[in-house]
């Protein structure tokens, strides 16, 4: 399988800023197939340990047309790897659009089952609204709302969910998400070297890593909002997203 070569994909700026077991780490890391694999059983240990948290958003935040919101710790290194690793989730979208959508659809397919299996057939979520005033964004958690396996399964329909790392950490005490993509996203640490992201004033560059403490590691697996007809749509074409992706690596 094609993956992207050094000078398509470099870890030189990580590895110059006395980062070389990062850098050497991200060099060989494994099989895209291998990650999907390994996501599946942090996804489990996550479930076990109490370090899965979900929530629903709505469109218009009356909660009638519920967004499932998974969102489970990882490993550091799963992090990372995840991230910025050549072989990891956003360079399937540098290879091509396609191929990005293809890995998305399979990676959120054995997560979805993966978390049914080690789940209650209905368990108690957050509900959070979302208040934007333009660029800026608040998330608050307005209550509670019981969320059965149907109903899960039904939002994480893999053409329509996504994966990304959390921005926004759903507290499990009721308080507001936690914005914690600060930690992990600062534009002072060592960057991606990526000569095709240069050109999306390098937001795609960043190397997110939320270092040897797992406190700030958790990836958000975002379900499609499911309307009255059991249809489910997002706001943003998964299309779009992909092609954001594969141009700027970012979305």
């Amino acid at each position: 399988m094609y993956i992207p070569t050094e000078s398509d994909w470099g870890f030189q700026d990580i590895r110059k800023s006395d980062f070389t077991n990062r850098a050497n780490r991200l060099e060989n890391a494994d099989t895209p197939d291998q990650l999907v694999q390994t996501l599946k059983k942090e996804l489990q240990k996550a479930c076990q340990n109490g370090d899965c948290r979900v929530g629903v958003d709505s469109s218009e935040n009356e909660f009638k047309e519920n967004r499932a919101i998974i969102q489970f710790k990882v490993d550091p290194e799963t992090y990372d790897w995840f991230f910025n690793a050549r072989t990891g989730y956003r360079a399937q979208f540098w290879i091509n659009e396609n191929n990005g959508i293809d890995f998305n659809q399979k990676l959120v397919t054995v997560l979805r089952n993966t978390l049914l299996e080690n789940i209650l057939p209905s368990i108690t979520a957050r509900k959070i609204e979302v208040i934007k005033n333009g660029d800026s964004r608040e998330d608050h958690d307005v209550g509670e709302k019981s969320l059965t396996h149907d109903e899960i399964k039904s939002s994480l329909e893999p053409k329509t969910s996504k994966i990304w790392i959390c921005e926004r950490l759903i507290q499990s005490d009721g308080s507001s998400p936690k914005n914690i993509w600060q930690a992990v996203l600062s534009e002072n640490d060592p960057k991606l070297c990526i000569p095709r992201w240069e050109d999306g004033k390098a937001k795609g560059l960043l190397a997110p890593f939320p270092g040897p403490i797992a406190e700030y590691s958790w990836l958000d697996l975002k379900g499609a909002f499911v309307a009255k007809d059991g249809k489910t749509y997002q706001k943003k074409d998964p299309s779009d997203r992909a092609d954001s992706l594969n141009k700027k690596g970012w979305t």
